[in-house]
C-alpha cells in the first residue's frame, strides 16, 4: 500500500450498530482502541446493542467498564435502520462514521478517506473488490447503484459502506427510511442541500464470524420498494 500522510481529525464518533455479534464485536472494539489514536485526536465509540439475543450487549458492556470512550446504547430490536439511526442521533463530535459490527472494515481502512475530512461534509468509502461475494449479492448491488443513477442522479460507486458525515448536518435531516436505503437517502438529501460529498478508496474485509443479514430477497425489495417511495415523496413536494 502506497504510504500516505496519516491525519488527526479533531473528533470523530465511531457509530456501530450491532445485532448478535458476539463473536466480532470484541474485536473491533479492540482494534479501534488500538488503532484509533493514530487517526483521530479525539474519538468516542457509541455500540447500538439492537436487542440481541447472545452476547454482543454484555461483551461492549465490559469494554464500556474499562474505558470511558466507549458507550453501548441498548435498545429494543428494532431493525438497522433505526439502530443506525440511534448512533447519528447518540454523537457527540464533530464527525460521525457508520461502521459495521463484523469487522469487515477497521480504523485503518479509512485512511483514504480521512484526509478528505477538512473540506468535506460527506465521505463515501468504495469498497472495491469483495471477494466473497456471491453472483446474486454481486447483482443485487449493481443493480441498487443503477437505480439509484436513474431516480436520483447518484454517480458514487458505493453509497453503502464506509460513511463518514459532519454531525451537525446529518443530525438536522429529516431521515425518512428505516432499512438499507437510509443510507442512500442521506447523499440524496446532502446532494439536494449542496454540501459537498466525496469519495475515496477503502476496503473490504471478508467476514471472520456471524452471518450476512442484509442479503435476503426480502430485505432487498424492501430497500427496492423504499428507494421507489422517496422518489415519489421527492416528486410530488417538487410539483406542489
Amino acid at each position: 500500500m502506497q504510504k500516505i500522510k496519516k491525519p488527526r481529525l479533531s473528533s470523530l464518533t465511531i457509530a456501530i450498530p450491532a445485532y448478535n455479534e458476539e463473536e466480532s464485536i470484541g474485536e473491533v472494539i479492540k482494534d479501534i482502541l488500538r488503532d484509533g489514536p493514530k487517526y483521530v485526536g479525539d474519538f468516542e465509540v457509541v455500540i447500538i446493542d439492537d436487542g440481541s439475543t447472545d452476547r454482543t450487549g454484555s461483551i461492549a458492556e465490559g469494554y464500556a467498564g474499562k474505558d470511558k470512550r466507549i458507550r453501548v446504547v441498548h435498545q429494543a430490536n428494532a431493525g438497522y435502520g433505526n439502530a443506525m439511526l440511534r448512533g447519528i442521533r447518540e454523537a457527540k463530535k464533530e464527525f460521525v462514521c457508520y461502521m459495521p459490527a463484523d469487522g469487515q472494515f477497521l480504523v485503518r481502512d479509512m485512511v483514504y478517506c480521512l484526509p478528505h475530512m477538512r473540506t468535506a461534509d460527506l465521505i463515501l468509502g468504495a469498497r472495491g473488490s469483495r471477494a466473497d461475494y456471491t453472483t446474486y449479492r454481486l447483482i443485487l448491488s449493481f443493480s441498487y447503484l443503477i437505480l439509484l443513477r436513474i431516480l436520483f442522479g447518484i454517480t458514487y460507486q458505493d453509497v453503502n459502506w464506509l460513511t463518514i458525515w459532519r454531525t451537525k448536518k446529518v443530525q438536522k435531516l429529516p431521515i425518512w427510511s428505516r432499512g438499507i436505503f437510509l443510507l442512500a437517502e442521506i447523499v440524496v438529501r446532502f446532494q439536494r442541500k449542496g454540501y459537498k460529498i466525496v469519495e475515496a478508496p477503502s476496503f473490504y474485509r471478508p467476514r471472520t464470524g456471524g452471518r450476512v443479514k442484509n442479503a435476503k430477497l426480502s430485505i432487498a425489495m424492501r430497500t427496492f420498494m423504499d428507494t421507489l417511495r422517496f422518489w415519489f415523496t421527492l416528486a410530488v413536494l417538487q410539483r406542489a
